[in-house]
């Protein structure tokens, strides 16, 4: 019975070669997955981490864009507002010759105020998808307004405009 458990595997206790080659093959793998595991964490990690900071990025972005928009926004509601003032203002010049071409300056005025209003209070987007939708509407009275406001814009920069220290000097000098 001796005899049968010292040849059980054929080599009298023995392992064969091929057996320490798989034990290292085995043990080399296992390496192999540790560490391939290992770097995919970390790689995991530096995705987290770069996703992360994109989204900062992104939030900071859209933040400053925000930002800028409200300041824009607010910077219209005062200049439709100052043109309202100046259409009152007009109003007032015609009153005594054309009264009833005044009324129709001071409705437009008014008018002119409450949209500055509404400017200065709505959100950028409300303001946007309701412009798109009237000028959808009324397309020839969008592109007047558009046009009267860009008379009036230029009319107003050309009149606020200080003219230049060399062209002072140039006038008194004459």
């Amino acid at each position: 019975m001796a005899e049968t458990n010292a040849s059980f595997d054929g080599t009298n206790g023995r392992r064969a070669p091929s057996d320490f080659l798989t034990d290292e093959a085995k043990q080399g793998a296992d390496a192999l997955k540790a560490k391939a595991s290992e770097i995919a964490d970390a790689a995991q990690y530096e995705v987290d981490e770069i996703g992360t900071a994109a989204k900062e990025i992104v939030v900071d972005a859209t933040d400053r864009m925000k930002s800028a928009a409200n300041e824009q926004k607010t910077a219209t509601a005062d200049y439709l507002a100052t043109v309202s003032q100046a259409i009152q203002r007009a109003a007032g010049e015609f009153e005594k010759d054309v009264p009833q071409a005044a009324q129709y300056i001071r409705h437009a005025g008014s008018q002119l105020g409450n949209v500055a209003t509404v400017v200065r209070e709505r959100d950028t987007r409300e303001i946007v998808a309701e412009v798109e939708d009237f000028a959808r509407r009324q397309p020839a009275l969008f592109f007047g307004g558009a046009l009267f406001l860009g008379f009036a814009a230029l009319r107003f920069l050309k009149s606020s405009t200080p003219m230049p220290v060399q062209g002072k000097a140039q006038i008194q000098g004459r």
